[in-house]
């Protein structure tokens, strides 16, 4: 999807977001938000809102000297979902339909999302949403995927919610489906990386590999042989989050996203609501 005017505004709401978790000081801020301005009077609005937004993040590591400002964050929100993952597991395991309970467990961990700064509470949002219906879901395409010995690739989203995935990845497995989940080279914002991975237990459950870069989201020119090898021979790919599908939602491949629509430009982009969950297929 292309990026949108709004998208500008939200540029420096993430500017402002990031920078104010590494320090207080103001003059750094403004350090940091005239940096922006200047880059993103360069910016064209024919790229994705992800393209748009890398640069964002890249000033604040640069003005601030902190690589990956969301460290602490990233920790703490993987400390919680693991403390959650025992309750929700026995959910998921007692459902009426195991796979259904799965996505919404997974589609409710995208709250974790600290780049835009929407206030979350995790432990009562998670249980929250797992009562919301999804506003969109073609679970019962995705259903008859689900064949044993198919691969299927999962581009995870951010740290935390990389936890809840493990309980729709061991859905998956379950019914004999090959999965490979992929994370980020390096940090950016609380994006799940192979350290997140392992702290969360995916690696011990399937294949990990990496995107080849810390994008956001999927930068194809960016990637990795591998990651490109294993996107091009998957028979599906489950794209969770805002980035994977600004990024993707355009590719031929066999793709379904899973997200919860936080922002009017891509539910608009969705045909819902902002705050709606979303399983929908891709244009294939």
């Amino acid at each position: 999807m292309k990026a949108r005017p709004d998208c500008v505004l939200c540029l420096f709401k993430q500017a402002l977001n990031t920078v104010r978790f590494v320090t207080s000081d103001p003059r750094v801020h403004e350090r940091v938000l005239r940096r922006v301005a200047a880059e993103t009077s360069r910016q064209r609005l024919s790229q994705t809102p992800t393209a748009l937004s890398q640069h964002v993040y890249r000033i604040v590591s640069e003005v601030t000297g902190v690589k990956d400002p969301y460290r602490k964050q990233k920790d703490e929100t993987n400390r919680i979902a693991l403390r959650l993952l025992p309750t929700l597991r026995r959910k998921v395991r007692r459902a009426r339909d195991p796979l259904d309970a799965a996505l919404h467990v997974a589609v409710a961990g995208n709250i974790i999302d600290l780049g835009i700064g929407q206030k979350f509470d995790i432990e009562t949002d998670i249980h929250r949403l797992m009562r919301q219906p999804f506003a969109v879901s073609v679970i019962r395409a995705f259903q008859k995927e689900l064949r044993s010995g198919r691969r299927l690739l999962y581009l995870g989203d951010n740290a935390g919610e990389i936890v809840f995935d493990t309980l729709l990845v061991e859905v998956l497995l379950a019914r004999g489906v090959h999965v490979t989940y992929v994370v980020k080279s390096g940090p950016i914002i609380n994006d799940a990386t192979l350290a997140d991975a392992k702290t969360a237990g995916m690696t011990r459950l399937v294949r990990v590999i990496e995107t080849g870069s810390n994008d956001i989201g999927i930068q194809w020119k960016n990637t990795s042989g591998e990651f490109r090898k294993s996107f091009m021979s998957a028979d599906v790919i489950v794209a969770k989050g805002h980035g994977n599908f600004e990024t993707c939602d355009d590719r031929p491949e066999n793709l379904y996203f899973l997200l919860k629509a936080k922002c009017d430009v891509v539910a608009a982009a969705l045909g819902v609501k902002t705050g709606d969950l979303v399983f929908a297929r891709g244009k294939r």
